[in-house]
């Protein structure tokens, strides 16, 4: 993959932090004229004041993975590396509340060290371990990330889990940005694995989502090793 424009990942990162203040401007004063006008407005415009709030909630998570895209996109550092355990473990502690909520496990083998920055391997483990407990089925998430040495100087890096998985048709589509094959029916705006290719082919790797027996997914990658 060629390395991004850097005027393009400055246009983005600014973007998304000069959307910030006038959306949360909109926020604010919805749920103030929310709370002021309980109970004296008709049921119709109790509704457009609802839709108001989703609204500006949704593109507040729009703006959010905008910013994570354009750190996705900045140029790797040359001779960073760091654990891929200790992202783990950070992730997982991020996520504790979901896991609890959903009744989920989340288990690793022992993991490596490797040749990325800990805040990019920590937003790679945050969106995959993040989608297993979103697109879940019935059964309480069943996560798990192994590594193994890949081709070359390389890991394998393999996170599994017991969700809803994914068409064979929608393998590709899945990485492309704003692209959400499952609509509204869960939260997100398309960027999640778009940022994870993008930070694994930044650092020469390959992502993949694996051909799996029965349901669940398994998205596959290579990174370089320490």
């Amino acid at each position: 993959m060629s390395q991004p424009d850097q005027n393009w990942v400055t246009f983005l990162d600014r973007l998304a932090h000069d959307l910030r203040e006038p959306l949360r401007t909109v926020h604010t004063f919805s749920e103030l004229l929310q709370e002021a006008a309980k109970g004296r407005l008709d049921p119709e415009c109790d509704q457009f004041l609802e839709e108001i709030l989703a609204g500006s909630a949704r593109m507040g998570v729009l703006v959010d993975g905008l910013s994570q895209y354009a750190l996705a996109l900045e140029e790797k550092d040359a001779g960073a590396e760091a654990s891929l355990q200790l992202a783990f473990d950070a992730v997982v502690a991020a996520l504790d509340d979901k896991i609890q909520a959903s009744g989920a496990t989340v288990t690793s083998d022992p993991l490596p060290r490797v040749g990325v920055r800990l805040e990019r391997l920590i937003q790679l483990l945050e969106n995959l371990i993040g989608n297993g407990l979103c697109f879940r089925g019935d059964a309480a998430p069943v996560i798990h990330v192994s590594a193994q040495p890949g081709p070359g100087d390389q890991w394998t890096i393999r996170v599994s889990d017991n969700g809803i998985g994914i068409a064979p048709e929608d393998r590709e589509a899945i990485f492309k940005p704003f692209v959400r094959i499952h609509g509204r029916k869960y939260p997100g705006v398309g960027l999640g694995l778009t940022i994870c290719r993008t930070i694994v082919e930044n650092h020469g790797g390959k992502m993949q989502l694996e051909p799996g027996a029965g349901a669940g997914s398994v998205f596959a990658f290579t990174l370089p090793a320490a």
